[in-house]
């Protein structure tokens, strides 16, 4: 077989070596082709030349100058000189190979399209009664395949109706499974009736164990037809409003559904049942005709449905959830959406013209592609706007115990929905363009360079998501710690320990996560880390001061010196602690001044809130005044602070007594001392003051002031001079 196959070849590679002409050589090939009887001696002769060497090899050469030939016909440049053609040149040549196939195209094109009412005028006449005989033929196989499926469907509609009841209140991973359980519902529906009328074709209607041709024909129509519809009804659900996947009324539903419905029987009964019996009856040309004749009945009905239906569709395509608008290009598009369909119904019309019924087929194939990648893109882009509009709702106890856990979420979620919508309408971009053949995506996405960038984006937004979802638990579980209805409550230094380790945590988690993501991105991260290190030690000497701040932060949290809400005094300044970062300190004075001190800064730090506090009282009494009787005194206005039980709660110890502390120029000091919850010992000694000079005033007991007297002077004998006074009083 192999050398029947390649003998018209080797006669024609001899006769070019031996010096015979093109015609001598085909027709001596085509002789030993044939089978002729003057092939022999040319065999011959061949075999005469694979046995010399010299012939052989003389041969060989001019077998491998005829491929030379072959590869670089006469005209193309091969020379030294090819590959410095300019520029210029190569770009004649492209533009002229361009408009040459543009030109035979469109001459092509206005050809077939000349040709094309010859199709239809390819009617004789005798379709009529041939559709008439088949279709009597076919009457009872149509009627049990459509009595079954309606009794059936009939009977599963229930359930249906049932699926739908129990979508209003499911989740989306249930419903998502009624949907699919209601489409596989549908799709047994049409195998029973199919196998229905292939039982009754086999057994009752004609001859035991045979079908006919147009039998199976119909059969088999109906099966594609129906499951079609299937589809149809699985996406639009007409009779089940919470199981249908675009968001559309009861009425757009149902009016859609039947158009969908009437175009799939007229294409689908007509070019796989009426097309091929008109050809096996009648003629080939009029099977062609009856097709084309069926297609462009579908396409006025589809060009009708869109002009009559364009402004409903408009304002279907503008609605959105939550009454939000649409974006501006957006809503120019969906003016103008019937122009592009009107278009593509016009390339289907020219179509059915000029091309054969299976071009047909494959142009409506591409279109189903083009069309579920659209409606799949609606349904998922629709359902991301309603998550985006509705946001995350947690449940009250999760918001009880994490109050910020939902802002947090809701924070990130509609973004990454928002990123997710532009995925998707890259992808259905991306099915459009590889239906359409403009670009094949899947074959860019397979090389590759495809697969590195798929990988890469892919090991970026997992680590991302990672990240996040640390994050997002770290903080959470600061928020749930710093919550003071459940758990322990978290002291000040709790809190303040809490707070810098949620700020340094999340700094090495965006730190570590990008250092990752740079790395899958392709980037080499270690000179980074190096250039990072050097980069590091120049900042490091050159802010030292900065430096010895976080050093000394460090150690002052370490030592457990400061937390929030503390009253400090720290570099001649006192206020109430109210922000601790690494590096610095912020207080509120009592004048409600605010301070930073950074930590290089500070020597000491004193705090008066660490553990418990004392207040130290120091009174002054008249030097006559008796001690014990202030003594008394003092206790009897202590006890009246522990009948207090607003102060009495933050007395940790009975009054110390200290006795006289000085004796001063115009009073006698005494000091006691009451011990205190930290921070409450200026409270105590304020209301301690108030209790002592109400019961000093009492008890007669003088609260000295400065005494000044004045001294005349005296002679030698003790005499003093005369000063004369005058009192006046003024009476009101």
């Amino acid at each position: 077989m192999i050398l029947s196959l390649l003998r018209p070849l080797l006669l024609i590679a001899l006769f070019a070596a031996s010096g015979a002409g093109p015609a001598t050589a085909q027709q001596s090939a085509a002789a030993a082709a044939e089978g002729r009887p003057d092939n022999v001696a040319t065999l011959q002769e061949l075999i005469d030349v694979l046995e010399d060497d010299k012939a052989r090899e003389a041969f060989l050469g001019a077998l491998q100058k005829a491929v030379e030939g072959a590869s670089n016909p006469p005209g193309d440049d091969v020379g030294p000189g090819a590959a410095d053609e300019t520029l210029g040149k190569k770009l004649a040549d492209v533009t002229r190979q361009f408009a040459e196939r543009s030109v035979s195209s469109l001459l092509v094109f206005a050809s077939q399209l000349a040709a094309a009412p010859a199709t239809l005028s390819q009617l004789s006449g005798e379709e009529g009664e041939v559709l008439a005989r088949a279709f009597r033929d076919l009457a009872l196989v149509i009627v049990v395949t459509y009595g079954v499926f309606a009794i059936v469907r009939l009977a599963a509609r229930r359930i249906d109706r049932s699926f739908g009841r129990r979508a209003a209140t499911a989740g989306l991973l249930e419903k998502t499974f009624l949907i699919a359980a209601s489409a596989l519902l549908d799709v047994a529906v049409v195998v029973v009736a199919w196998g229905a009328g292939y039982l009754a074709a086999l057994t009752v209607f004609g001859e035991l164990g045979r079908m006919d041709f147009q039998q199976t024909l119909y059969l088999n129509a109906f099966l594609m037809v129906q499951l079609a519809k299937v589809a149809v009804r699985t996406v639009l659900s007409a009779s089940a409003e919470d199981l249908r996947l675009l968001r559309l009324s009861n009425a757009a539903a149902k009016r859609t559904s039947r158009l969908f419905a009437l175009i799939i029987s007229i294409l689908g009964y007509g070019q796989l049942v009426l097309q091929p019996i008109l050809s096996q009856a009648v003629s080939i040309a009029s099977g062609q005709a009856a097709s084309a004749l069926v297609a462009l009945v579908a396409l006025v009905i589809a060009v009708l449905a869109t002009v009559i239906n364009r402004q409903a569709v408009t304002d279907w395509l503008l609605a959105m959830p939550g009454h939000s608008v649409r974006h501006r290009q957006l809503r120019f598009i969906a003016a103008r959406w019937h122009w592009p369909v009107l278009a593509y119904f016009a390339f289907l019309f020219f179509v059915v013209l000029i091309g054969p019924s299976d071009r047909l087929f494959s142009v409506l194939a591409a279109s189903a592609q083009v069309l579920a990648a659209i409606i799949a893109g609606l349904v998922i882009s629709d359902w991301l706007a309603g998550a985006i509009a509705k946001g995350v709702t947690l449940p009250q106890n999760v918001n009880d115990r994490l109050p910020l856990l939902e802002a947090r979420v809701n924070g990130l979620v509609p973004r990454f929905l928002s990123l997710l919508r532009l995925v998707v309408l890259a992808m259905v971009l991306s099915l459009l363009a590889a239906a359409v053949g403009l670009v094949d995506v899947f074959a860019i996405l397979q090389s590759r360079i495809g697969l590195a960038f798929t990988g890469a984006i892919t090991s970026v937004l997992a680590i991302m998501l990672v990240a996040y979802a640390c994050w997002l638990a770290l903080t959470s579980w600061v928020d749930y710690r710093l919550n003071p209805a459940f758990g322990s409550i978290a002291n000040a230094r709790e809190t303040t320990l809490l707070t810098l380790l949620r700020n340094a945590v999340t700094i090495a988690i965006v730190v570590v996560s990008l250092m990752f993501s740079l790395s899958q991105l392709g980037l080499d991260i270690a000179p980074l880390l190096a250039s990072a290190g050097v980069l590091g030690l120049a900042i490091g000497f050159g802010a030292q001061k900065l430096v010895q701040d976080v050093i000394n932060g460090v150690f002052i949290q370490l030592e457990n010196a400061i937390n929030v809400g503390d009253v400090i005094a720290v570099g001649g300044t006192t206020g109430t602690v109210e922000r601790l970062t690494i590096r610095s300190v912020s207080l509120r004075d009592v004048h409600g001044a605010y301070h930073i001190i950074s930590f290089s800064s500070v020597d000491m730090i004193t705090n008066h809130m660490r553990d418990f506090s004392f207040h130290v009282g120091d009174v002054g009494i008249a030097y006559h005044e008796d001690v014990e009787d202030a003594r008394a005194a003092l206790f009897d206005a202590f006890d009246e602070l522990r009948a207090d039980p607003a102060l009495d709660c933050a007395i940790l110890g009975e009054m110390e007594w200290f006795g006289v502390q000085q004796l001063a120029d115009s009073a006698v000091i005494v000091r006691v001392r009451i011990k205190t919850m930290p921070g409450q010992q200026w409270a105590v000694g304020r209301a301690l003051n108030g209790a002592v000079k109400r019961i000093f005033d009492i008890r007669g007991i003088e609260l000295p002031f400065p005494h000044q007297t004045i001294y005349f002077g005296a002679g030698k004998n003790g005499d003093a001079p005369q000063a004369a006074a005058a009192m006046g009083a003024s009476m009101s």
